[in-house]
């Protein structure tokens, strides 16, 4: 689909929705003159997040293991910020919410592969002096970058075309594009509240999040990307993970309806259904489907001090428009703790269905190379390359090592080579995750 295309059906849609929401508006407002009494409600909420973990997805921890060479954890410390405003209108009926969320450590970005000598971010050279080009550069794509190398080693440049090896002049260790900072985005949504009935109570709405400086890795090739000619992983991996050139920025939309039944409304049941048309991402989560069930109390409701503890059980139909994997894909418990309009708060998400997450869709390929997607070659067994064991020297010589076996016969040596390389690449996905938080609600 032409990017002509893609943007008159988003303008087509924009128009759809700022229509409907516009005859909903002036509906309020219809209703709203019969009763001068009623305001608008403002509810702010601001938590700070020991991880942002939504869904069962990690978008900062999983990243941050990724950019610091660290194995995934049940548990990592990547704090964020979330404010959130929501405003009702006077007869509750129209809801707007508006969430931001910010990371507060690890911003910057840093050099996470750790090759000695670059011309790019991203771009290949060795891990280690002597190493051969042939695993780090095997495309022979950088011939300048091999020259450097071997000018270190033997003291001659091996091409004569590229400048001496001089400090500061292009060639060395370089950042790639993996800041906490990619993942702060702002979120933005609209829903209609239908009149209670028998039934219960419905709504139905649409968001969009936007992150400002989405990390590429995520990211398909879109037209207007800017290639790397020099990316690790060869011209198959022109439009790179590690790319700073990338097209960074990644909406998501969805569609949703809920459904708050009219049974056991002590706990507040709910059912919710989610439908994503976003086309960003190479329409990668175009048509994914999320189905939830949720149920909350609140002990001591009105007093200083409350309970509340929170869960949901949530269902992909389809976890991408590639894998098509459908499973339960969290089941989310938490339960906060009031002090007036403060609150503690602990959660705990089980990740079931580990093959929807056992994808290089969802952890990206080892350093970002498509050459090395084979190395999660089962997306059955609950594993994905550990991030601590495939940059540096001493990693890289490990595996180096590896490769270099042979026993006369190629059919045992892949056998023996694969063996070798996933035990020492390969961890278990967490299907634990936990995180903390602290926050103030306050309604006006």
């Amino acid at each position: 689909m032409s990017y002509s295309k893609i943007y008159l059906r988003k303008l087509y849609d924009l128009i759809l929705i700022s229509f409907f929401f516009l005859i909903l508006t002036v509906q309020i407002r219809s209703e709203s003159k019969s009763d001068d009494n009623k305001s608008i409600t403002i509810d702010t909420h601001t938590e700070i997040v020991s991880d942002f973990i939504w869904r069962g997805n990690s978008f900062a921890g999983e990243g941050q293991n990724r950019r610091n060479g660290a194995s995934y954890q049940s548990f990592t410390y990547a704090p964020a910020l979330q404010p959130t405003i929501s405003i009702l209108s006077p007869d509750k009926k129209m809801e707007w919410m508006l969430f931001g969320s910010f990371q507060l450590t690890n911003r910057s970005d840093k050099d996470s592969d750790k090759r000695l000598f670059q011309s790019s971010p991203g771009g290949v050279g060795p891990s280690y002096l002597g190493e051969e080009s042939k695993y780090f550069d095997p495309y022979n794509q950088d011939p300048c970058v091999q020259s450097v190398h071997n000018q270190l080693i033997s003291g001659t440049p091996t091409n004569t075309n590229c400048q001496s090896f001089l400090p500061n002049q292009g060639y060395g260790p370089k950042k790639e594009p993996n800041g906490n900072k990619r993942v702060d985005g702002m979120f933005f949504s609209m829903m209609y509240h239908f009149d209670p009935s028998v039934f219960g109570d419905f709504s139905v709405g649409i968001w969009f999040y936007n992150t400002f400086q989405k990390t590429p890795n995520s990211l398909l090739p879109p037209a207007t990307q800017k290639q790397n000619g020099v990316v690790s992983g060869g011209p198959n991996n022109a439009f790179n993970a590690n790319n700073p050139d990338a097209q960074t920025r990644l909406s998501w939309h969805e569609y949703f309806f809920q459904w708050k039944l009219p049974w056991l409304r002590i706990v507040k049941p709910t059912i919710s259904y989610y439908t994503q048309y976003s086309t960003e991402n190479g329409g990668l989560f175009a048509g994914k489907n999320y189905l939830s069930l949720s149920a909350q109390y609140t002990f001591f409701e009105g007093d200083f001090f409350r309970i509340q503890p929170h869960w949901n059980l949530g269902y992909a139909m389809s976890n991408n428009a590639i894998d098509n994997r459908n499973g339960i894909q969290d089941i989310t418990s938490s339960i906060a703790f009031f002090f007036g309009d403060f609150f503690l708060k602990g959660a705990h998400i089980l990740r079931p269905n580990p093959y929807l997450f056992d994808t290089n869709n969802y952890f990206g390929n080892p350093n970002g190379d498509p050459d090395k997607a084979n190395w999660n070659r089962s997306s059955e067994d609950g594993k994905v390359v550990n991030p601590s064991r495939i940059n540096g020297a001493y990693n890289t010589a490990i595996l180096n090592a590896i490769d270099q076996i042979s026993t006369g016969n190629s059919l045992n040596d892949t056998i023996i080579k694969t063996a070798l390389r996933e035990s020492y690449t390969l961890q278990k996905i967490p299907i634990h995750l936990f995180y903390v938080s602290f926050g103030y609600s306050k309604s006006f």
